[in-house]
């Protein structure tokens, strides 16, 4: 578990840790950024060089993603149970996230099945090919060996 974390974010542990407390820190959405800055102790100008840069980015993005994933069945038993809220567009809302995102989901498996089913039948065509040329290669042997046992035109019965 601890390995997949590190690979997971592995940007993320690149960066020095008051990089990465800002990025936690950033996270909730719930604090100012001058409450951050604070907290981090570090000049304003330093904390807004650090989101320019591109590897701060995207090892804010891996957190954001390892923590949403580790979100997501809490957030799915929430939805659950909205489909059994007293009111109908709390119920209706629910409903049509949940359908929304399994539509999603299908869409990856059906796409996922084309794929497959275009490698099976590459698979095939060569498969194919080669028993063609293995055919080729047997009906040329054949020739071969008939053409040994024909007469040449200049051996005639005198």
């Amino acid at each position: 578990m601890a390995k997949e974390k590190i690979r997971d974010l592995a940007t993320f542990y690149e960066l020095p840790l008051k990089q990465r407390k800002a990025i936690m820190l950033m996270f909730p959405g719930n604090l100012t950024q001058e409450k951050i800055i604070a907290d981090l102790q570090v000049a304003s100008s330093t904390f807004y060089n650090w989101k320019t840069h591109e590897q701060f980015r995207k090892a804010q993005q891996e957190y954001n993603h390892y923590m949403l994933i580790d979100l997501t069945p809490e957030a799915i038993v929430t939805m659950r149970k909205l489909l059994n809220a007293k009111s109908e567009m709390v119920r209706f809302n629910a409903a049509k996230d949940i359908l929304d995102r399994s539509m999603t989901g299908l869409e990856d498996a059906q796409r996922r099945k084309t794929v497959a089913d275009a490698k099976i039948a590459e698979s095939k065509l060569a498969d194919l090919e080669d028993d063609k040329d293995d055919q080729m290669d047997a009906l040329t042997d054949m020739l071969g060996k008939l053409a040994k046992n024909v007469p040449k035109d200049d051996q005639n019965d005198d």
